[in-house]
């Protein structure tokens, strides 16, 4: 989630990307501090596009208490997602989408001009704009300037290496940081 603040207005933008191909999945807005049905609608959606897949699916998010809610929760438990939660008051534990966060923010205002919006209706037709090209035209350096949209469908046409990256994993409380730091003695 991150704040937008358009001319007068207070939105929550909540934002649901896949980590791999770097595609905004889905997007909510709200205009009310502290709302969380943004959360489980975009939660919903994600869902709803996992929806047959037989691959578990990591969703990272935060410790805020709509993210711990019961409600959230309950959404995942029938479906194929994995929870991963970052350590509380540690930003740095999720610098994926720390980082998404500041450069929408920053190409919002910059190059389609969020700040000039004075309707809900107009920062909503931002958004979807922005989505848009994030996710179909926007080249991505992570991706070697692919798009997201295009680098998902070369790798659903089995175009690029599928790498099992996940049945190797060892789930730690320590984060994957710590595990690798060597205790030297002297």
């Amino acid at each position: 989630m991150t704040v937008l603040k358009p001319w007068i207005f207070y939105f929550e933008l909540t934002l649901y990307f896949d980590v791999f191909t770097k595609q905004i999945l889905s997007w909510k807005l709200s205009d009310r501090r502290g709302g969380r049905e943004q959360y489980l609608d975009g939660l919903s959606d994600v869902i709803e596009l996992l929806n047959g897949s037989r691959e578990p699916t990591i969703i990272h998010t935060d410790q805020g208490s709509v993210y711990s809610s019961k409600a959230y929760n309950e959404l995942i438990k029938d479906s194929n997602i994995i929870r991963s939660m970052s350590r509380a008051g540690k930003p740095t534990d999720n610098p994926v989408n720390e980082a998404l966060n500041g450069w929408i923010k920053e190409e919002l205002h910059m190059d389609f001009r969020l700040e000039e919006c004075r309707t809900e209706d107009d920062v909503r037709e931002v958004l979807h704009r922005y989505v848009n090209f994030y996710n179909k035209q926007r080249p991505c350096f992570a991706l070697d300037y692919d798009t997201p949209d295009h680098y998902c469908e070369r790798f659903n046409l089995g175009e690029l290496e599928h790498r099992d990256t996940f049945s190797q994993r060892v789930l730690s409380e320590k984060p994957k940081f710590m595990q690798k730091k060597r205790t030297t003695k002297k």
